[in-house]
């Protein structure tokens, strides 16, 4: 039996039926005897070979919307005759063909628009995700005007006319530092539910991107956060296990600039560091522990000694004159003030690096007598005794630290007088060679009462000279007062070690 060809009404309306659908499964054309025939699957990317006009239609005399520059990249849509179909920087329009060659398909794509990725390559396929606007896809293959891409682990079919050529993104940082106060929120959106607000300069690993969210990790908690405020770092350092405070800084009992204070911390001294909350560190500092600002504070080289031995021991620290006696003065200069400071600094560094229970004689401006000093030493059952002080002469070339021992005169009581010179030539020692700016004056004999009427190893530490305008500029400068402590508590331990 004879077989009726179809109408090319009937075509037209089959066609016309396919195209409004979306369901286009392949290019077609019609052959001479009208009969549907394929075409090879045209190349997704072209390279323009001259500056060249997007139109608004197959035509020459169509307005131009955009003229391509030559060496650019379009993404092939459809033909019609002698015009490809293109789209380029977020426009579609037609091309003359012959100024357009093959190019290699990308790799990767940008999204123009918020863009519906679809389970099949069809406008009425279930939408996998929506992909947002400017972010990149992975090329996988093409069908018709349809690419099959990847994102955010998802594959699915997204309209090739959204999409822009792009270069393969750089890997992701590890970690990327906040530049504004930021929030962390449970999902990528910005109305979703905030987490916690990471501060401004704070550092975040980075998980993974959903488009221009970042899923991100900060203080034990993860969740995301907007991409537009963050710049890539380097890994976080692991925290020095000290730091020096670059200010008086107030020790706080909690994590918050309202929490109650507990301490002043003196400038130039050491903290140990404990952990980390947002911005505040928790650390120890002369027997006690709390939160400080970690913007006040640098890392210090000062290292936990490998042999402390210091645990049971006691030493007092005393803090000459006080009170009505501010000792040697010059101007605003006062000796009680630099003794009170570097007997804070020294108590903290034999606390926190050396593990000695410290006890100090005043810890505020208070007058005591000498004898009072020696009894408090009595009753803390002090293993060594070390009294600072700053010194003074009438003539201002006099200049230099020294330490004073016990005689072997009558006036002398202490039954330590060998060890109360083995830790005075201790500390001397230990000032010489840490800090050679200032003369050593060396070790001497002197009946003083704090020494010599004392009931443990004592000496007494002059620092240097007030009236002196060189060791004026060390004694009120809290570097030189952090440098003295410390090497007043090294020669200290290395007496402990030796005799006890």
């Amino acid at each position: 039996m004879n077989e009726t060809k179809p109408s090319w009404s009937l075509k037209l309306l089959l066609s016309s039926s396919l195209a409004i659908s979306g369901a286009v499964v392949v290019p077609f054309q019609l052959d001479s005897s009208g009969i549907q025939s394929t075409v090879a699957e045209a190349a997704s990317i072209y390279t323009t070979t001259a500056n060249l006009n997007l139109r608004l239609s197959a035509a020459t005399w169509s307005p131009v919307l955009l003229t391509i520059p030559s060496g650019s990249r379009v993404t092939y849509i459809s033909t019609y005759g002698s015009w490809y179909k293109v789209s380029y920087g977020g426009k579609t329009g037609y091309v003359a063909s012959q100024y357009v060659s093959v190019s290699n398909t990308s790799a990767y794509y940008k999204t123009t628009d918020r863009l519906n990725m679809r389970l099949t390559a069809a406008s009425w396929s279930d939408v996998v995700t929506v992909i947002p606007a400017d972010a990149t896809v992975k090329y996988v293959s093409r069908y018709g005007s349809w690419y099959k891409v990847t994102f955010n682990g998802k594959t699915g079919y997204v309209a090739s006319a959204y999409l822009t050529p792009t270069s393969a993104p750089v890997p992701p940082s590890d970690y990327y530092k906040t530049t504004a106060n930021l929030n962390l929120r449970l999902s990528a959106a910005s109305w979703s539910s905030v987490v916690t607000t990471i501060p401004s300069g704070a550092t975040v690993k980075y998980v993974s991107r959903y488009g221009s969210w970042y899923k991100v990790t900060y203080n034990g908690k993860t969740g995301y956060v907007s991409s537009d405020y963050l710049t890539a770092t380097t890994a976080p350092v692991t925290p020095s296990s000290y730091y020096e405070t670059t200010v008086n800084l107030n020790m706080r009992l909690s994590a918050a600039s309202w929490s109650d204070v507990l301490t002043v911390i003196p400038a130039g001294s050491v903290v140990k560091y404990v952990s980390r909350y947002d911005s505040w560190y928790k650390v120890t500092y002369n027997g006690k522990t709390g939160y400080v600002a970690s913007e006040y504070l640098k890392p210090t080289t000062v290292t936990t000694p490998t042999d402390t031995n210091g645990t049971g021991k006691t030493v007092v620290i005393d803090a000459g004159h006080g009170g009505n006696d501010p000792g040697a003065v010059y101007g605003s200069v006062y000796e009680k003030v630099i003794a009170l400071d570097i007997a804070k600094r020294l108590a903290g560094i034999l606390s926190s690096t050396y593990d000695y229970n410290v006890k100090l004689t005043r810890s505020n401006d208070t007058y005591l007598s000498l004898e009072q000093r020696v009894s408090l030493n009595k009753s803390y059952k002090g293993d060594v005794f070390v009294s600072l002080h700053a010194n003074s002469s009438v003539y201002n070339t006099a200049h230099g630290h020294e330490v004073l021992v016990p005689t072997s005169e009558s006036y002398t009581t202490n039954p330590y007088v060998s060890a109360s010179r083995s830790l005075g030539s201790s500390i001397n020692k230990e000032i010489a060679s840490r800090i050679s700016t200032i003369q050593n004056r060396g070790v001497k004999y002197q009946n003083v009462y704090v020494v010599g009427r004392n009931v443990s190893p004592s000496t007494l530490v002059e620092y240097g000279f007030i009236s002196n305008s060189s060791d004026r500029s060390y004694l009120t400068n809290t570097t030189y007062r952090q440098r003295m402590a410390e090497a007043t508590a090294s020669g200290i331990h290395q007496f402990m070690r030796s005799y006890y």
